[in-house]
């Protein structure tokens, strides 16, 4: 079976850290963890530093989540995704928060080699 990574790229609205983050404790992850093929694997924030050369000094994403998906055909697994968040959603466990910046959110997936 594939093991897929989806990194969840995002920023809070200016000011908004906090419920950012409480939404993503409290909603979001316990929300994703419930999902079929899809395990959270943490939450990262991002930290400058002069480690590297190379180093981007500004990514524009402040918050990073990881998520692994275990699937041998990726687009039925979001389908059933989909069809599980929307339920979660009917019954009051999931929400989009208001809090992110939906101008700056990039969520790419890569498959493991």
């Amino acid at each position: 079976m594939a093991k897929y990574l989806v990194l969840a790229m995002t920023n809070p609205l200016p000011g908004r850290d906090s419920e950012f983050n409480e939404w993503y404790d409290r909603v979001a992850i316990p929300a994703y963890a419930s999902l079929p093929h899809v395990r959270p694997l943490g939450r990262y924030r991002s930290v400058p530093h002069d480690g590297y050369e190379f180093e981007m000094k500004d990514i524009g994403f402040e918050y990073l989540s990881v998520y692994e998906i275990e699937t041998d055909d990726l687009e039925a697994a979001f389908s059933e995704i989909r069809v599980a968040l929307a339920k979660a959603t009917e019954e009051g466990r999931y929400h989009f928060s208001q809090a992110i910046d939906k101008g700056r959110f990039f969520e790419p997936v890569f498959v493991q080699i």
